[in-house]
């Protein structure tokens, strides 16, 4: 099979892949528009809850599954979150969106940080009806070019409760906002927060049947005690161990192919180096808005890393090039992820396979000295970072 064969079989991958990631992960059936009466969950007190959160005061706006319950006001949940001598508590002011540093960082202790993100509502049912209610307030443990947990609380008419929505987040470098992989093992780790402390005298899981929202049924439901300690007792050490694989496909063929292995090589770490820049700035620079220091990190991705590709698979021989391309980038990918603990979603595995075999056609394209090739994989992968900014993938 010759090499223009082989370059049309890519760049028809690529097209696929891209195409295909932009419809897995497709949404659930929309909710009626008015709150349906068997939707309502009962808590506590005199309001039940629609277990949900929407960007609009609609259940048409449904996005996330409220997961769980503190049986108390808004404000001593928020003190029992905020207790600890060694929490840190930072003003953050930035938009952001819910779609749905040892590489990164590693939390030591969880620090939940004042979050201003974008309004979603919720909703209660009471004896005199029902009202749409927005954040009572929001706390999230992380940062916001790394990886977080994001809370939001809603407190009931009454009192009686507090519901919350907590999501596991993180930024991701071609969509430019944050993906929410999960909200389940957030809860557990809220959950875990609680748990033998001095500051809840019970913690249970209950299941609700809640369908949809990302939810697994659940409902993690935690009572606090009346009095909580001015000692810090929520000192749980949560570590995130990033392992970290050395590419030894590149040892192997170092003395081969030199040249390809340590393009491979700085593609990884650029691409790497992007978050752990994004991360170390927002915590020295507190004051800036995330997405002033994301901007300039995001051109670093989109134009670096295929002028690296076209400066360094100049002498490079075009296999070992697309290989060099597509096992680098790709164990940046994979590092990247797994500094960040987070579960990706399957459709933006298949977007980043798309986008490492754009990179790799402008690989072969430039090492072959082949203009059409070139071409090819420069528009695939300008199709590429297109498509999630667009909000398609």
């Amino acid at each position: 099979m010759d090499r223009k064969t082989i370059a049309i079989a890519l760049l028809v991958t690529v097209a696929l892949g891209l195409i295909v990631s932009g419809f897995i992960g497709g949404t659930a059936d929309e909710p009626a528009a008015e709150v349906p009466e068997e939707s309502l969950i009962a808590v506590e007190g005199d309001h039940e809850l629609w277990p949900y959160t929407s960007r609009t005061e609609s259940v048409d706006g449904r996005t996330l599954a409220i997961n769980v319950v503190f049986h108390d006001d808004g404000d001593a949940v928020r003190d029992a979150l905020e207790a600890g001598d060694d929490t840190a508590w930072e003003e953050t002011d930035e938009e952001e969106t819910d779609a749905d540093p040892d590489l990164v960082r590693e939390i030591v202790v969880r620090e939940w940080d004042d979050a201003h993100g974008s309004t979603r509502y919720s909703y209660f049912d009471g004896p005199d009806g029902g009202q749409w209610v927005d954040e009572s307030f929001e706390l999230h443990d992380g940062e916001y070019l790394g990886s977080r947990d994001h809370v939001r609380a809603y407190e009931s008419p009454d009192s009686a409760y507090t519901a919350v929505q907590v999501h596991e987040e993180y930024y991701d470098w071609f969509r430019l906002r944050h993906t929410v992989p999960g909200i389940n093992d957030p809860a557990v780790r809220l959950e875990d927060e609680f748990i033998e402390s001095d500051l809840a005298t019970d913690v249970r899981r209950e299941y609700r049947g809640i369908d949809g929202g990302l939810s697994d049924g659940w409902i993690s439901v935690i009572e606090l005690a009346l009095l909580l300690p001015l000692a810090g007792a929520l000192l749980r050490r949560r570590t995130r161990d990033a392992v970290v694989e050395t590419a030894g496909r590149f040892r192997q063929e170092g003395s081969r192919h030199a040249e390809a292995a340590v393009l491979g090589t700085a593609l990884a770490a650029v691409f790497v180096a992007v978050r752990t820049a994004g991360v170390a700035l927002e915590v020295a620079y507190p004051a800036i808005a995330p997405k002033l220091i994301a901007a300039p990190l995001y051109l670093v991705i989109a134009v670096g890393l295929p002028l690296l590709v076209f400066i360094g698979a100049d002498r490079c021989d075009p296999t070992a090039a697309f290989l060099g391309v597509v096992l680098g980038l790709g164990a940046g990918f994979v590092l990247d992820f797994a500094a960040l603990g987070v579960a990706v979603p399957a459709d933006l595995v298949v977007h980043r396979v798309a986008i490492l075999a754009a990179l790799g056609l402008v690989a072969v394209g430039r090492a072959a000295k082949d203009r059409p090739i070139l071409v090819a994989g420069v528009l695939a992968w300008a199709v590429g970072l297109a498509l999630p900014l667009a909000d398609v993938i």
